[in-house]
């Protein structure tokens, strides 16, 4: 069986502050302008539309959220991606696993077509053996569906996998339910500021995770 590490994006791996801020501008003057509306109308609107919907992982789908105005998601994602930065030795923690023998498996509540294009700007699309994404599963990871779609795909033993990440109800409870060993990101409730305040309250409940870390090559000496 293969030993898995189940990473986290947004806050663990990469820091998306600024980008998802600008995303979420942009697509709010695509609605004003498309509709002819002032700019806050089309903030309320588009808020109106993340309430609806919040607490489920369609919240975090750009993809739904263009098709639901009436435009591509694409755009407003590609003018704003030099927004998107890395956290300080994510590609070294990366390679570091992968040389160890880990399998690589980024996990998150994106939708596959938006973390995908995210992943390979930073040019780290090829440092993972897969990618598990909300719209995969269509499920939050909180619900652990992430976590089990990669035990069963990879043939992992969860006794000698782990999971990484900010989030203690969506990285650190459902993983350890299953059996994984995890590691808590000290650092990733900095890096996530959402344009609104949903769901956003996760990162303040208190991580029972067997391991805490101030940087990411602190994992070096837990694995």
């Amino acid at each position: 069986m293969s030993k898995i590490i189940f990473w986290d994006w947004t806050g663990t791996l990469a820091d998306e502050a600024r980008l998802d801020e600008a995303v979420c501008r942009s697509l709010e003057e695509d609605i004003a302008a498309q509709r002819n509306i002032p700019l806050p109308e089309a903030e309320r609107l588009f808020n109106d539309h993340l309430t609806e919907i919040e607490n489920s992982w369609q919240w975090h789908d750009y993809v739904q959220h263009g098709r639901n105005f009436g435009f591509d998601w694409k755009h407003s994602q590609e003018i704003n991606l030099d927004k998107l930065v890395l956290v300080p030795h994510a590609r070294d923690i990366l390679e570091y696993t992968k040389g160890k023998g880990f399998l690589n498996t980024l996990v998150t509540n994106a939708v596959r077509d938006v973390v995908l294009l995210r992943a390979k700007h930073v040019g780290l699309i090829d440092m993972f053996e897969a990618v598990i994404a909300s719209s995969d599963v269509k499920a939050l990871k909180a619900e652990g569906k992430h976590f089990e779609y990669g035990l069963q795909h990879l043939d992992g033993d969860p006794h000698k996998s782990y999971s990484v990440g900010d989030n203690p109800v969506q990285d650190i409870k459902p993983a350890k339910k299953l059996a994984l060993k995890t590691i808590f990101c000290d650092f990733g409730e900095n890096l996530v500021h959402y344009h609104s305040e949903h769901i956003s309250n996760n990162h303040r409940e208190i991580s029972d995770a067997d391991y805490n870390i101030k940087n990411l090559l602190d994992i070096k000496r837990i694995l």
